[in-house]
This record gives C-alpha cells, structure tokens and sequence, in this order.
C-alpha cells in the first residue's frame, strides 16, 4: 500500500486530502466513498472486488506484498504455466509457447479457498499451533519443576552441611 495509506489514492492525485476508506487490490489503490463509487460504475473496473481498509490491513505482510504485475514487463499476471509453476503476464506468454500447460489465471485460484488442499493445509496448521502450544506448556512446566528441584536441593545440601558442621563440632569437642 502507498505510504500515505490513510488518503485515496485518486483524491490525492487531483490534490484534495480525503481519507479512504477501501483497497482495490486489481488496481492497489486506496479510495474513498465517492472514488469508490466511480470506481464501481467504470467499465473497465466494475468488476474488481474491493474490501474495506481495515480488511486489507489485517492481512499478513506475505498477503499484502505478492507481486501482481510482471517483474519484467509491469503486466499483470493473466496465465499460470503448470510446466514452470509461474505466473505469466500476456507478454511472457511468447517464452511459454511451447508448454503445453498454460492456463488462465482464474482457472487455478478459482477454488482456492474451498479446494481440499486448504482445508488439509489449514487442519495441518491448527495441528501445529496446538504442538507448539503443548510444547511451549510443558517447558513452562519444566522450568518450574527445576526451579522448585534447585529449591530442594538447596535445601538438602544446606541441611547435609549443617548436619557436618554438628559432627565435626562434635569431633572437636571429644578432643
């Protein structure tokens, strides 16, 4: 997102200061309500999906910073190569003539978030987060359990050198 995250993007280009309000993630664009408005009656971008500000900053850093344009070109990304398992823009489709496994873009992220690898990748990550929370327990629970042992041990050593201290008074004193 622009540094001045907290200003449509638009509005700050005709030099008014408005806050914004959603993210278009297709254009990567801050807009307010009455941006966001034209934004949703322009033809060429009615059908990109916007979502609130708020939505898009709760989004992990690896969320907000994938490319969505070509590194080479600054095309978007509009096929997927399988051969290659990259993201092509209409340019570098050329150097991918020969694979036979170029699909368009939608196609492969169509299902993704109701494809059973998710759901397997999600239940795998639920499974670890409770191990790592077992784990990090049960080495709470150790580091108490050698406290407490240095504790006893401090005592036993404090008592063992007091019972010394008694038999060698003791000693001295049969002398």
């Amino acid at each position: 997102m622009a540094s001045n995250s907290s200003l449509c993007f638009i509005c700050d280009l005709r030099h008014e200061t408005k806050p914004s309000t959603h993210w278009c993630p297709e254009c990567e664009e801050a807009l307010c309500p009455d941006c966001m408005e034209y934004h949703g009656l322009s033809k060429g971008t009615r059908k990109h999906k916007i979502i609130p500000i708020s939505q898009y900053q709760s989004l992990s850093n690896f969320v907000r910073d994938l490319q969505q344009r070509c590194i080479h070109d600054n095309e978007k990304y509009k096929q997927y190569c399988i051969k290659h398992e990259c993201l092509i823009c209409y340019k570098c489709i050329i150097e991918h003539g020969k694979c036979n496994a170029v699909v368009p873009l939608e196609d492969v992220v169509s299902g993704v978030k109701t494809s059973k690898l998710l759901e397997d990748v999600e239940a795998s990550l639920k499974d670890i987060l409770e191990n790592i929370k077992r784990i990090r327990e049960d080495r709470e629970m150790n580091i108490t359990s050698i406290q407490n042992e240095a504790i006893n041990i401090t005592f036993e050593i404090d008592s063992i050198k007091q019972q010394i201290n008694q038999h060698l008074d003791t000693l001295k004193n049969d002398l």
